[in-house]
């Protein structure tokens, strides 16, 4: 009897307590475009949370804007054996993304910028998901926002320039189609100056300021995102103008700064929080690589943006201290807390943090 009852505490012992369950620590590996963007920091920062509440190890690589790099970060995760990738595939990398990850039977999540291969794709079954926001619909937003707020000249026309962000990415091609939509709805805004700034502050600042040098009458512009529109207003007030007053600015990230800036009243109009996209990926993920597969139909995530104006200001700051809304990773993670688990994507607003 005694034996029987050592065997037993044995067994006991090496069973897990009830809700203590803690699925096999698993490495994945992230590639983000550049760290020089607050932005992708922000990004980083969350996913590294996840990681971290979900016993995750996590390889960061940093492309450093250099297009070369990518793919070759992408081949080093192969070679290191991660279980799991997630890629912002910038420069067109994300052909190589998935033949690499199929070859190797890695799963892919795209993070933010899309590949014309949607996910689950018969021929690519690795890729399991892409999460990132609606740009078309953030940079229309954007540009109606300036467009109503930007006051016309004599001859009732309506100045304003654009900075737009890394040519050749979805993402700077999604936010400009949206502008496009709003121009072609407004006969009566004239662009002054159209110029790239990489998506970096001070590639914005260098870009911008020979237009408003050239082109005084400039009373708005559209920046393609966070830093772009900080470098935009450096540029402004280097010239000696005023930002939300001389000329009117609107972008897309709500980085910390930018949130001060709507505040102080030199950013119009600001859109987003989908840096916590990395945070969600990771989630999805991990689920996935402990068995809880993504739904076809679920597979291509779009993240509904908020928008921040003066005037909620205080509201945003009440619900997202730093930006960041109250979540929980485990209670989020169907691998912890069961099949019944909230998705791990959420939807931000002023009321609330609902669930998808």
């Amino acid at each position: 009897m005694k034996r029987l009852a050592r065997i037993a505490a044995v067994i006991a012992s090496l069973l897990p307590l009830a809700g203590e369950a803690a699925p096999k620590q698993k490495t994945i590996g992230i590639i983000v475009p550049t760290l020089d963007a607050q932005f992708w920091n922000s990004y980083v920062s969350f996913t590294k949370d996840a990681a971290q509440a979900l016993g995750v190890k996590l390889i960061v690589l940093n492309a450093n804007n250099k297009p070369d790099l990518l793919p070759k970060y992408i081949e080093d995760l192969v070679s290191k054996g991660v279980d799991g990738m997630i890629v912002v595939p910038y420069w067109a990398s994300d052909k190589v993304a998935l033949r690499n990850t199929k070859n190797a039977k890695i799963p892919l999540i795209f993070a933010d910028t899309y590949s014309d291969v949607q996910p689950q794709d018969a021929k690519y079954p690795d890729y399991i998901a892409f999460i990132g926001p609606s740009d078309a619909d953030a940079g229309y937003r954007m540009a109606k926002a300036l467009i109503a707020a930007v006051e016309p000249d004599a001859g009732g026309k309506k100045v304003i320039a654009v900075v737009d962000g890394t040519p050749g990415t979805s993402v700077a091609i999604d936010r400009a189609k949206g502008l496009e939509k709003a121009l072609s709805e407004h006969p009566e805004v004239v662009v002054a100056g159209r110029v790239s700034g990489n998506f970096v502050r001070d590639e914005s600042q260098t870009a911008f300021a020979p237009v408003l040098h050239a082109h005084p009458e400039i009373k708005g512009v559209w920046a393609a995102n966070g830093g772009t529109a900080t470098g935009v207003m450096t540029a402004i007030m280097n010239a000696g103008k005023v930002p939300g007053k001389d000329v009117l600015v609107v972008g897309m990230d709500l980085n910390p700064e930018n949130v001060e800036a709507v505040e102080e009243g030199k950013l119009l109009f600001d859109i987003g929080g989908h840096w916590l996209q990395g945070g969600f990926a990771l989630v999805l993920m991990y689920d996935h690589l402990n068995g809880f597969k993504i739904p076809k139909a679920r597979s291509n995530i779009k993240i509904s943006l908020l928008p921040l104006t003066k005037d909620k200001v205080a509201s945003f700051k009440s619900l997202y201290p730093k930006g960041i809304p109250s979540y929980d990773f485990k209670a989020h993670s169907k691998a912890y807390s069961g099949a019944g688990a909230p998705d791990p994507v959420i939807e931000l607003s002023y009321t609330k943090v609902a669930n998808r």
